[in-house]
């Protein structure tokens, strides 16, 4: 049930971003209003409590995403604080974006690395992963200390694993045949 909540309502969105011809500028929007969820899951508690009134919801949204966002992204996320949906904005950005990235040829993937990487290092790997599966390639970076070194990239159920980690267990295994 909560999955088609979130469905309807990012189908409708991402109607209203084709026929507005700015589906690049609405999935930008779309992607910071995710990241802002991801980055304080206190938001999301706050948009969901009943005791907060609806204009202060409303108000506390046009102070954070007023110049940030397009003007109807705005009023789609005042919409739903308004028929009690805010529970479902994770779900819904999440399937926007899913929408989106289908439209635009783009899959989403993750990088597992057990150190930072630069902006530049990110671009590289996307570029090469992108050539590999003959589609754009966007990567968020996870760390993960248990590689030890190396990376590994996850799209989908696609998993590509250059990792020290990898290697070893690999290397393990083909010793323990013997």
């Amino acid at each position: 049930m909560d999955a088609n909540v979130a469905e309807r309502y990012a189908e409708s969105l991402y109607q209203l971003a084709l026929e507005d011809h700015a589906l690049e500028d609405y999935l930008a929007d779309m992607k910071l209003v995710d990241t802002v969820l991801e980055s304080n899951p206190e938001f999301e508690k706050f948009f969901s409590h009943v005791l907060v009134d609806d204009e202060a919801k409303c108000a506390l949204l046009d102070k954070g995403f007023g110049t940030s966002v397009n003007h109807y992204v705005l009023n789609f996320l005042k919409l739903l604080v308004k028929k009690r949906r805010t529970r479902y904005i994770a779900p819904i950005t999440k399937s926007f974006i899913k929408m989106s990235n289908k439209h635009l040829g783009i899959e989403e993937g993750v990088i597992f690395t057990p150190f930072a990487l630069s902006d530049e290092q990110v671009k590289t790997i996307e570029e090469a992963i992108s050539q590999k599966e003959n589609k754009t390639i966007t990567l968020r970076t996870v760390e993960d200390k248990t590689l030890i070194g190396g990376v590994k990239v996850q799209i989908e159920n696609r998993v590509y694993d250059g990792s020290l980690k990898n290697k070893v267990s690999k290397l393990k295994t083909e010793l323990l045949r013997k």
